[in-house]
């Protein structure tokens, strides 16, 4: 049951200083440290820094506490998983917005402001549309709509600022300053919400695990489930602590590079698939560097092709998909079974899959578009497509080669792209193949092109538009056409539409352009979006060449005779 305290004081984590929240509830005012509440009087249930604390308005339940029996059986550990990704806006932020938000209100804020891309936002914006009170949320300018669309939902107000994430978390901050805006993000009161992930173990019976496995990113979810561990065993509720384990990414593990120098570590830059723990500076590092001391506890990385594994088995195996942070403390059981094996650990699945699709996406072979015939769907299933599609989830491009049965005609298109890509004295990579293989699938045989590019030139000015000249077959007879365009691509294909308009009135309405291996420029991969003028009818054409202008002549072209078909059907 929970229960408002008035009685607590707040603390710096590094000097124990006195912090007053009505002068800050981020940082110690003595030395910029981070802060902890300390309550009076120790409590069996749990303790909140609140006067009047609301009902939880968004939660139907707890987050579920799950045994992992196939996972279990297979690693010959007792695998067990906390369902954090039950929760409202599918992340374990909502304990911590919970009472972010009330905290906020309590302090007579005018509104909730805070730098995020992802979870933090969606939660903190559904937590302040539910309780009434506004809230801006600072991103870089390139963050895409996607990312922010959670947030966007909850009436959030989106300021885009230009520049990376640290300009736009130092403008924040500076944002809150200048009037009477609560600063929210992980700080001391997220970590009063956090905490209750511990009590409702324990009311789950969860208080006999040896072991339990966090994702840590900035350190404030680990601190505040060892402190709601710690209050446990105060209040007599417990009578020991699990050995708490953090585990990062490689190429962002700033937390577990610190642990073992016992300093705070600040990365220029970390990358990895694993978003929602990429964080260069851990603002609560000493924190999990005490729960780690108090509990006899371990810090692990894993890689990320481990990470994409992981997420894969989850999934499989028991069903959770989860983002790709809630992979991390399997992954690091299956590098450590010589300390595992036997022992009781639990996996704290902090997120669901469904807000980081992208990782998915861009880790799978996409699965061609077939023509509508048993033929091509048995010739399909037995090309061993299928199967390369599930081998590769998870592998280095590096050390996985594609082997496909084509039938004929597919292996002939095949092979002139490879006659073409080789005469421009190009090698493609494992990679590239395989993209090019799926390319390939796609192509529909019985198409009739109305037209055929024999040649094209391209004049650049140092000013004004390009200039695109363009030698078509068109119906059999030789036609030179030109045009101008913003860009070579634009001119060339302004150029080819001043013919084929009299057959098919094309417009682009989008035009993508994938570089595969920048180092090389071996394969581009060209896919254009056309629309018929005055109609909603829409096709979409992808070609490759290791030359951009190549491929964007050859994917319109193709479009056209998809459009022409679709059109007679």
């Amino acid at each position: 049951m929970a229960q408002e305290s008035p009685g607590y004081e707040l603390r710096c984590v590094a000097n124990n200083h006195l912090n007053s929240e009505r002068e800050t509830t981020t940082y110690c005012t003595e030395c910029g440290s981070v802060l902890r509440v300390i309550y009076e009087n120790s409590s069996p249930d749990i303790q909140y820094p609140l006067k009047n604390i609301q009902p939880e308005p968004l939660k139907t339940g707890v987050s579920s506490l799950k045994e992992l029996p196939r996972l279990s059986e297979t690693y010959g550990v007792d695998l067990w998983a906390k369902l954090e990704f039950e929760h409202p806006t599918g992340c374990f932020k909502d304990r911590g917005s919970y009472i972010e938000v009330q905290k906020a209100m309590e302090l007579g804020a005018d509104a909730i402001c805070l730098a995020s891309t992802g979870n933090m936002a969606a939660s903190v914006a559904a937590y302040a549309s539910y309780f009434k009170i506004p809230c801006f949320v600072f991103v870089p300018e390139k963050t895409t709509d996607a990312k922010i669309a959670q947030a966007t939902i909850y009436d959030a107000n989106i300021i885009r600022i230009k520049g990376d994430f640290s300009a736009c978390e130092a403008l924040c901050r500076k944002f809150a300053k200048s009037g009477n805006y609560y600063l929210a993000g992980d700080y001391v009161f997220r970590e009063e919400g956090q905490k209750s992930f511990s009590y409702e173990l324990i009311e789950q019976q969860g208080n006999d695990f040896d072991y339990v496995f966090i994702p840590v990113g900035c350190g404030t979810n680990f601190g505040a489930i060892h402190k709601g561990f710690k209050e446990l065993k105060a209040a007599g509720k417990i009578n020991r602590i699990p050995h708490l384990v953090a585990i990062q990414p490689e190429q962002s593990s700033p937390v577990v590079e610190g642990i073992f120098k016992k300093e705070k570590i600040i990365k220029k830059q970390v990358n990895t698939m694993a978003q929602s723990v990429a964080a260069s500076d851990p603002v609560d590092f000493e924190k999990v560097l005490i729960g780690i001391q108090d509990t006899d506890g371990q810090a692990f990385t894993v890689s990320e092709n481990e990470i994409l594994q992981s997420l894969k088995e989850m999934a499989v195996e028991e069903g959770h998909f989860t983002e790709p942070a809630s992979s991390l403390p399997l992954a690091a059981v299956k590098n450590n079974l010589d300390q595992f094996t036997g022992k009781k650990c639990l996996l704290v699945l902090t997120g669901a899959g469904l807000k980081d699709t992208i990782v998915v996406a861009k880790h799978s072979l996409s699965s061609p578009v077939l023509s509508p015939s048993i033929e091509k769907v048995t010739n399909y299933i037995n090309s061993g497509y299928i199967d390369m599609q599930k081998q590769s989830w998870g592998k280095s491009r590096d050390t996985f080669i594609p082997n496909l049965k084509m039938d004929a005609d597919h292996e002939q298109i095949y092979n002139q792209y490879l006659e073409s890509i080789n005469k421009k004295g190009k090698t493609l990579s494992n990679k590239e193949i395989e993209v090019l293989q799926s390319l390939v699938f796609n192509e529909e045989l019985d198409l009739e092109y109305p037209v055929e590019v024999a040649d094209y030139k391209i004049t650049m000015h140092k000013h004004g538009l390009v200039h695109a000249t363009a030698k078509l077959i068109l119906d059999g007879e030789k036609v030179t056409t030109e045009a101008k365009g913003v860009g070579p691509v634009d001119a060339i294909l302004t150029a080819i539409k001043s013919e084929t308009d009299n057959i098919l009135n094309l417009e682009v309405k989008n035009h993508e352009v994938e570089i595969l291996s920048p180092d090389t420029d071996s394969l581009v991969v060209v896919t254009l979006t056309l629309g018929e003028i005055n109609t909603d009818h829409e096709w979409v054409s992808k070609a490759a060449s290791p030359d951009t202008l190549e491929a964007a002549v050859q994917a319109f072209t193709k479009g056209l005779a998809i459009a022409l078909k679709g059109t007679e059907a």
